[in-house]
């Protein structure tokens, strides 16, 4: 296997060879999936599923999906939306169709790794934006030619968000396309899915995996300037979203309420979580995300230590061995009961 092959697979959320919880028993707070099961809307169409429907190949467009975005998010039309196999689909699609070899992509710096790995396979340099001590971005910008900027709001792995004042200093730059992955945006008190409206050079990416209970199906989009969806259309894969997810996808963002409260009860979770995190002796960021970074400063235990004597306890959270990002683990925000659990646990492992 290629080096490029085996950081793209450490680029996949989550993803650590060997290392994936596979018991019922275990708490697995490491991939940042919603600790809630989807809407029961899905349950009755599974079971009542046209088997003439899987017989046949799905609308390549996804135009009722993109439909049902356009109309839940307010957008002037379905042409404002593409779809893609999960985010990492889309941002792949956006390389693919707006940059040259040897062209020049940036992100900030910590971030999604996959932004990375993907410019390298597809032969394309690639600098990074340092953000500040507290993962917040703050110009002056160090892209530089960069063609292709990817923010991350809120950021991933610390979940600090990118406020209004900066990001349309980000927009701005009129000469560069900007990607804003809004991955965890829902769990957020803002976003930036509407700045499309009047920023042409703006794409802003969502996914269903994450507020939508829905990892499993493979589900983003993006929203952006007509001029740009229609040239993202023509690089995707013919047929790049089956017509399960297309329906699934639509019967979520039918029952949006029931995402909405889940999320709601996530947020009142990472509150109280953070709280107790903090009253242990973490340096724990204000997250807007799914997730908290918890940062361990004192020497014995090392983070790397904690990490694993939480999972020889079957609680599986995610350690980055990176840059900046030693002395932390990423905790996804789970049930109460679930954060109950992990705090006794880290209680234990910080008194021996």
């Amino acid at each position: 296997m290629s080096r490029y092959c085996t950081n793209r697979l450490k680029g996949i959320e989550g993803y650590i060879p060997g290392e994936q919880p596979q018991e019922q028993s275990v708490i697995k707070l490491n991939t940042n999936e919603n600790p809630y099961p989807p809407t029961e809307k899905i349950l009755g169409f599974l079971k009542n599923i046209s088997l003439e429907n899987l017989r046949k190949y799905p609308d390549p467009l996804s135009i009722e999906l993109r439909k049902k975005i356009a109309e839940t998010y307010d957008l002037p039309s379905h042409e404002w939306v593409i779809v893609g196999n999960g985010m990492d689909d889309i941002i792949s699609i956006v390389i693919r169709t707006f940059i040259d070899f040897g062209e020049i992509i940036s992100a900030t710096y910590p971030t999604y790794t996959l932004y990375e790995v993907l410019a390298k396979i597809h032969g394309y340099d690639f600098i990074y934006h340092e953000l500040d001590d507290n993962f917040e971005l703050h110009p002056p910008f160090l892209w530089g030619k960069s063609k292709l900027i990817f923010i991350t709001h809120p950021n991933a792995p610390s979940g600090v968000p990118v406020h209004p004042v900066v990001m349309e200093k980000v927009c701005n730059e009129k000469d560069k396309l900007i990607f804003i992955d809004e991955a965890y945006a829902e769990f957020s008190e803002f976003n930036y899915l509407r700045w499309v409206l009047k920023y042409s050079n703006l794409i802003v990416g969502r996914t269903f995996s994450k507020s939508f209970s829905l990892a499993g199906i493979r589900l983003g989009f993006a929203v952006a300037n007509p001029e740009l969806t229609r040239d993202m259309l023509k690089v995707k894969d013919s047929y790049n979203v089956n017509y399960i997810t297309q329906m699934i996808g639509i019967l979520a963002l039918e029952d949006i309420e029931y995402s909405n409260s889940n999320i709601k009860k996530i947020k009142s979770t990472r509150e109280s979580l953070r709280n107790s995190l903090i009253n242990l002796g973490f340096t724990v960021p204000n997250s807007h995300s799914n997730f908290l970074l918890a940062i361990w400063e004192k020497e014995n235990p090392k983070a790397q230590e904690i990490y694993i004597r939480l999972k020889e306890k079957n609680i599986f959270v995610r350690y980055f061995p990176q840059r900046r990002l030693e002395n932390a683990i990423r905790i996804t925000i789970g049930t109460e009961e679930q954060s109950k659990t992990l705090i006794e646990a880290l209680k234990d492992i910080l008194s021996r």
